[in-house]
């Protein structure tokens, strides 16, 4: 796993109701305790963090379905200078 893939995953951790270790990427990120308000917290985290912002046409539920799919929206926001 990637330094920005760790890092993006210790962010998403502090706004589900599971451990590191039991996070599966494919599991519905609802059943995990995301709902919208933290999602929108979730992404204002990870703004500050990498150093990017998120557009708001990626607010959609395939995008925040899954870590991987949220990943997925995420990692082609990352520039080269992202903060780790």
């Amino acid at each position: 796993m990637s330094a920005a893939r760790q890092a993006f995953r210790d962010v998403l951790l502090t706004y589900l109701t599971c451990q590191a270790e039991s996070l599966d990427p494919e599991v519905r990120l609802r059943t995990l305790g995301l709902n919208s308000m933290r999602a929108v917290d979730l992404v204002l985290d990870l703004e500050d963090r990498f150093g990017f912002a998120f557009p708001d046409d990626r607010f959609t539920d395939d995008n925040f379905a899954t870590e991987t799919s949220l990943w997925a929206a995420v990692e082609p926001l990352l520039g080269a200078g992202a903060r780790l």
